[in-house]
């Protein structure tokens, strides 16, 4: 089972024994730097220091698994590769040379790797666990997982915030890239992708002109979203659908969703999509939005801002020409969380990003610091396995280490993963 990316691994940690280290041809190798791991296109590893028979070697090094790899990946036609000084290699199935003839050193690790780390790493890639080292998992230090979850934290953060960063690199416009996170946000999951749909649609800066009539907010978002196509029976929804028609002549605009596209299934009434465009309509009807949700600095100014007073229509309903008990439609705890994870932390992060301010950065992990962590079927996993769950931080950085890392195998990239592989001969007995 062993691959590549085991052997970086190996050969970045020196984890295979280097005593009395010779080429194929019987050269003594001195490692005395592995150099860097190469991301990008060209060798594996560059700015390695070796010393080979007594003759100092500063280069690049290549891995592969077999040695007649260097010929099936056509390594002898592309110049970028003279430049190796070594040929790391589990197996040496053949010679390799350069263009002029010359043999390329080899090192095989074959009978260097310890069993203890093979049985690690085939543990990890054949565990059917949701998360592959959970056995191990309550072994590993503490420290070793706290470091893992700062890092996917903040790999998360710019992950999630990429594609507005470069919006923002092209054209810093805030106002837009603000409204962008928080329609996005009032998405919860399921219809998320829709809301954002939406937003791209919207110049938010000519929004503005809007907020005298709270009701034109209203049927423009409802118009968007498709959801006035139909033929209603009471006059409120009349009243908007009628208002669309007049802003699909004035502001050159149509829906840009399909009813049938939004979910309602599986979603609490209070989560409808119908029910979150009243309140994002609400929202944005006060003319000062902007400014008040640059200011969020904590979850009491996140409340203050999502205290949306709602048409008196929405205290009976939760959909179109339905009506139903009466049921005021209050933002509870729970989205007040789910906001400032999905709008108001991305938009300081956004800030740091732009500004390369490490001041905004202690901020964002001090505001994520203050929020409950959240409760579903990833954390609760990592809570069985033994992982401190007491804050967004927490939370986070568990959701992140599981999506992008667990859920792909990525064991060898994971300090946790690298942690059991490096002390595999204390860790097999938990395996």
């Amino acid at each position: 089972m062993v691959n590549e990316e085991l052997l970086w691994v190996l050969w970045q940690n020196l984890l295979f024994s280097v005593e009395h280290l010779k080429t194929t041809s019987g050269e003594t190798i001195i490692i005395k730097r592995t150099g860097t791991l190469n991301t990008h296109a060209g060798p594996d590893f560059s700015l390695a220091l070796l010393s080979i028979n007594g003759i100092e070697w500063c280069g690049d090094i290549e891995i592969h698994t077999k040695a007649s790899d260097w010929n099936r990946h056509h390594h002898s036609t592309d110049a970028a590769y003279e430049s190796v000084i070594l040929h790391v290699v589990y197996d040496a199935d053949v010679e390799i040379t350069r263009a002029d003839g010359t043999l390329i050193p080899v090192l095989e690790l074959k009978h260097r790797i310890e069993a203890s780390h093979l049985n690690t790493y085939r543990y990890l890639m054949e565990s059917q666990a949701v998360i592959p080292c959970a056995q191990a998992f309550p072994f590993i230090k503490p420290i070793v997982i706290e470091q893992m979850k700062q890092r996917v934290l903040v790999e998360r953060l710019e992950r999630k915030t990429d594609t507005l960063f470069l919006q923002l690199k092209d054209q810093p416009d805030w106002k837009n890239v603000a409204a962008k996170l928080i329609f996005k946000s009032f998405g919860t999951g399921l219809n998320d992708f829709l809301f954002e749909r939406m937003a791209q649609q919207i110049d938010f800066n000519k929004l503005d002109r809007l907020s005298y009539a709270p009701k034109s907010i209203e049927a423009l978002f409802f118009g968007l979203a498709g959801m006035l196509e139909e033929t209603f029976e009471e006059a409120y929804v009349n009243a908007l659908k009628k208002e669309f028609d007049h802003l699909k002549r004035t502001l050159s605009v149509d829906s840009v969703v399909q009813f049938s596209e939004w979910k309602f299934l599986r979603t609490r009434p209070g989560n409808f999509p119908t029910v979150r465009l009243a309140q994002l309509a609400g929202l944005f009807s006060d003319p000062e939005w902007f400014h008040r949700f640059a200011a969020v600095c904590d979850v009491k100014s996140a409340k203050q801002l999502l205290q949306i007073q709602l048409p008196e229509y929405w205290n009976t309903h939760y959909r179109f020409d339905q009506q139903t008990h009466v049921s005021a439609k209050h933002i509870g705890t729970n989205f007040t969380n789910t906001f400032l994870i999905n709008a108001c932390i991305p938009y300081l992060v956004l800030q740091a990003r732009y500004m390369k301010s490490e001041e905004t950065w202690d901020q964002v992990f001090q505001f994520i610091d203050l929020l409950k962590a959240e409760d579903n079927v990833i954390t609760r996993k990592w809570v069985d396995l033994g992982m401190k769950m007491t804050s967004g931080f927490d939370s986070q950085s568990a959701l992140e280490l599981y999506k992008m890392y667990c859920t792909h195998k990525k064991c060898l990239s994971c300090s946790i993963g690298y942690s059991i592989l490096r002390n595999a001969t204390s860790t097999a007995a938990v395996m």
